[in-house]
């Protein structure tokens, strides 16, 4: 009867072990999905800006893009902060190994921790950038890529300070 409960919460604790583990391995996996879904509101912000000025879902949409953005990028600080200190951790107990066994300080559960908050914080913005994302089709915003761009700018009437005469065929007489 305890040999069965103890194999329970040890297949439990295993399976918590597994899923947080993913979660600290998957920052990876989750940062480029991240980069995929900030390519493709990337690719629609232009003709987003300029319809904003007479489309008021348009300008609400921008601003719940540009709160997210904003989101990631403190993300993005935490990130280089946690890398940091790994870092100096690694450094630091690179000495310390000359003095005694630091396995143990390479498990640090604070360290973990942090990574565990980033990585859910990454996935919890994911979504929302993957809702944002998923909120063009309904404003009918294109996506324009570098090309695109260029032709639409010099589309325009061109125009300069040299005034060229046309010249006329068949008509010199007149």
């Amino acid at each position: 009867m305890v040999d069965a409960f103890l194999k329970l919460v040890f297949e439990n604790m295993n399976s918590l072990v597994q899923k947080e583990f993913g979660l600290l391995c998957g920052v990876n996996k989750e940062m480029e999905k991240l980069c995929s879904t900030l390519s493709t509101i990337r690719a629609v912000l232009e003709d987003a800006e300029e319809k904003q000025l007479n489309d008021g879902a348009i300008k609400n949409w921008l601003h719940k893009l540009s709160d997210a953005s904003h989101v990631l990028d403190d993300i993005l600080d935490d990130c280089a902060m946690e890398s940091s200190r790994l870092e100096y951790e690694r450094q630091d107990s690179v000495w310390k190994l000359k003095v005694r066994f630091s396995f143990l300080f390479r498990l640090n559960p604070m360290s973990t921790l942090r990574r565990r908050k980033i990585a859910k914080r990454m996935k919890e913005v994911g979504d929302r950038l993957d809702e944002i994302a998923n909120e063009r089709s309904k404003f009918h915003l294109r996506e324009l890529v570098g090309y695109q761009r260029q032709i639409q700018g010099k589309e325009g009437r061109q125009t300069g300070s040299i005034v060229t005469q046309p010249q006329v065929y068949g008509r010199e007489e007149d």
